[in-house]
């Protein structure tokens, strides 16, 4: 039997049970950890996302791999965000992780973690399948009287299908609700899974002078339809969208679900640079 340091972090907060969390796995350099392993426990400890890091050999990078409850992912910011957050220290200040989509540049800076990713910018579909269109009326006219105008966006890199809405408040914003009537939803999880997408974010400018844009982010899980609580990879989609469009490069970003998160996007030479903190909620051994 063997035993690793295992870490529970609530991601893109600075309060514990806020944000989003995520497992940390620290794999010893000279140790290998099979990835059925590493999908055991990321069953097991059944958080959104748990990240895998290892040594490298150079004493600044680490390996890193994300996997869910069911699967290996190719790309998770939040999780990036929980292992940062576990790794750098005081004497070790700027990090790189050998990632599934390359190496992510992480440090500690006076804006909490500032990680670096690829900059992702969305086509606009500007004639959207009935589809996609009938995907975004299932949540909007279930939910708010009167539903805003819509833009749609897509990204492979992500999978996701953007829905730019038009000028809404912030607390009408917060009540968008996936159907609740059993028969709607298995609808609605037949039409994204048709679609081919992971899922749908919508997004809008906030009306509150401290925040630019706010997000919600549904996905597919267990053919049911779950929030995800905050989401790191949505916003290197939504930064390039919102300098687009509204002429903003540095963008204060609140994702508005139950547990909420706050990020701060920075784009820079086709790069996203994303800040946010992290609280550490959780520390123990796991055994294999």
């Amino acid at each position: 039997m063997k035993s690793y340091s295992f870490y529970v972090v609530d991601a893109f907060t600075a309060s514990r049970f806020g944000g989003n969390p995520a497992g940390v796995v620290l794999i010893p350099y000279e140790d290998t950890m099979p990835e059925k392993i590493m999908q055991s426990i990321a069953s097991e400890v059944n958080l959104p996302m748990t990240s895998f890091v290892q040594p490298a050999n150079d004493p600044n990078t680490f390996t890193l791999l994300w996997f869910n409850p069911t699967a290996k992912a190719t790309f998770c910011g939040h999780a990036t965000l929980a292992a940062a957050h576990i790794l750098l220290t005081a004497t070790l200040t700027k990090i790189t992780l050998a990632s599934p989509i390359g190496e992510l540049e992480a440090q500690r800076t006076s804006k909490g973690i500032t990680l670096k990713f690829a900059s992702n910018p969305p086509q606009e579909l500007t004639v959207p399948s009935n589809s996609q269109q009938s995907i975004a009326n299932e949540f909007l006219g279930s939910t708010l009287p009167n539903p805003p105008s819509t833009r749609f966006f897509y990204e492979p890199t992500t999978n996701d299908l953007f829905v730019l809405l038009g000028k809404i408040d912030d607390a009408e914003f917060a009540q968008l609700r996936f159907p609740s009537v059993p028969g709607n939803m298995a609808e609605l999880v037949s039409q994204i899974e048709s679609v081919g997408i992971r899922g749908v974010v919508f997004v809008a400018q906030s009306q509150q002078a401290d925040r630019d844009s706010i997000a919600r982010v549904f996905n597919v899980k267990d053919k049911l339809i779950v929030e995800d609580q905050v989401t790191g990879s949505a916003h290197t989609v939504i930064a390039p969208l919102f300098c687009e469009i509204f002429g903003k490069s540095v963008i204060r970003a609140h994702q508005c679900s139950q547990r909420e998160g706050q990020l701060l996007l920075e784009l820079i030479d086709n790069q996203v640079y994303i800040s946010g903190n992290a609280v550490l909620v959780i520390q123990g051994t796991i055994s294999v």
